[in-house]
């Protein structure tokens, strides 16, 4: 299948007012050192744009994808994406898989077992490219930050 994607050079001046993809700042996970937990990443695509899924329908479409750094001490896991839709393109002759509105990245964190209790944050950025149905903008990111609490176990408090 050939696909003609047009890109936008300058965004529309009502995209500029309104951000295409929103990620919601994720509740602080909290664990104690050697453990690992799970922390839930929202994001939310504006009415009429679809981002492709991950992984991508085709080798030549951008993923959506989560890249956090690791701390010395805590580090993320491999994200888990949700399912894609189906999305069609008006002549296309079969289904992109994408995703639209609000959807969830699940990502595992760990303590390493020397960890210390305290707060931290780990970043990193989604990177995304959003298509509406006659065209894709430029592939793009927005900044993610996850606050982290390393917690004393029960066992060493006395």
């Amino acid at each position: 299948m050939v696909l003609a994607v047009t890109f936008l050079a300058a965004a529309a001046p009502e995209v500029e007012r309104r951000p295409v993809v929103t990620v919601k700042p994720p509740a602080e996970v909290s664990l104690t050192a050697g453990a690992s937990s799970e922390a839930l990443i929202v994001i939310l695509v504006a009415d009429g744009f679809h981002l492709q899924a991950n992984p991508a329908s085709e080798k030549y479409l951008v993923p959506t994808e989560l890249e956090i750094a690791k701390s010395s001490d805590v580090w993320p896991g491999r994200p888990v994406y949700p399912p894609g839709r189906p999305y069609r393109l008006q002549g296309a002759s079969s289904d992109l898989t994408t995703y639209e509105g609000r959807f969830e990245i699940r990502l595992p964190i760990t303590a390493s077992a020397r960890a210390k209790p305290g707060a931290g944050a780990l970043t990193g950025k989604l990177r995304y490219q959003a298509c509406d149905a006659k065209s894709c903008l430029f592939p793009s990111s927005v900044p993610v930050e996850l606050k982290v609490a390393v917690v004393a176990s029960k066992s060493s408090k006395k």
